[in-house]
């Protein structure tokens, strides 16, 4: 019974740490202030059946503003094309003669199924002026809060919440590796010092147990303190790192309903 009341619990936690990260970001309500005069901020939002159109659609936009405001000339079916097809919009953004820098994604589906983007942009004040972008710290308390439980309950959950992928997978597997290659090497060494303690034990195998034995034994603090300082680390990145625009595995609560039970479970999404 205690089993499945610690099973609904972690199952609540997830549920609400990851209704807690879709908390809708501070400048979706109020747009930052410039650091300098040399660039503004804008918020552009746009709509499609895929993250990567609405996207797509959003930063058209900013930059079909941006062209407007600078009086330049702008061929927004071609950059949209260029973004739906992957090209970078700083690539984009060079080629076009407009700076545009962009700080911030969020992202939410409709019930009819379509995603709405918005981005946060910053991009040039004035034309023939070379804008100093200034880096933007956009993760609230809330995100930083969750980011880090997430981490401290499981390591390398918290940059993979972030849009870390690879770098969360690696974390997770080195942990295991690590805390693994540890125990196994005490095991080792437990097992040595048995022997040594044999009655009756020769001279011979004596010496080559207290030599295996201090082997392990070595072997095993020193995996165990890598492990503590990759769990630092991850702690470190889960609360420093700034969430990417795109993300390419997901945790969320989910739930299995049939006619006659409701099972609340935990779904993985990954963007292949």
């Amino acid at each position: 019974m205690k089993t499945t009341h610690y099973i609904l619990f972690l199952i609540c936690l997830v549920a609400t740490l990851n209704c807690e990260a879709k908390r809708e970001p501070a400048w979706m309500r109020e747009l930052p202030k410039p650091g300098n005069d040399t660039y503004i901020y804008v918020r552009e939002s746009g709509e499609g059946t895929t993250v990567e159109i609405a996207l797509a659609q959003a930063m058209v936009r900013v930059f079909q503003s941006t062209a407007n405001r600078l009086g330049q000339p702008f061929d927004a079916r071609k950059v949209n094309n260029d973004l739906i097809n992957g090209v970078d919009y700083k690539t984009i953004s060079k080629q076009q003669s407009i700076p545009v820098n962009r700080v911030g994604v969020y992202s939410t589906q409709l019930s009819n199924g379509k995603w709405w983007v918005y981005v946060l942009c910053q991009v040039a004040a004035m034309s023939n002026v070379e804008p100093v972008w200034e880096r933007l710290g956009l993760t609230s308390t809330s995100e930083t809060l969750v980011s880090l439980a997430k981490s401290t309950v499981l390591p390398g959950w918290g940059q993979i919440s972030k849009g870390y992928t690879k770098e969360g997978l690696l974390t997770m597997g080195g942990e295991v590796l690590l805390v693994g290659g540890g125990i196994l090497s005490y095991r080792i060494a437990q097992n040595q010092l048995d022997i040594m303690r044999t009655p009756n034990v020769s001279v011979s195998d004596f010496a080559a147990a207290s030599k295996q034995y201090q082997t392990m034994q070595t072997l095993s603090y020193v995996s165990w303190g890598m492990a503590g300082a990759l769990y630092v680390f991850n702690i470190i990145r889960a609360i420093s790192a700034h969430p990417k625009s795109s993300y390419d595995i997901t945790l969320a609560p989910s739930a299995i309903a049939t006619p006659y039970s409701f099972s609340p479970t935990i779904g993985l999404t990954y963007r292949f």
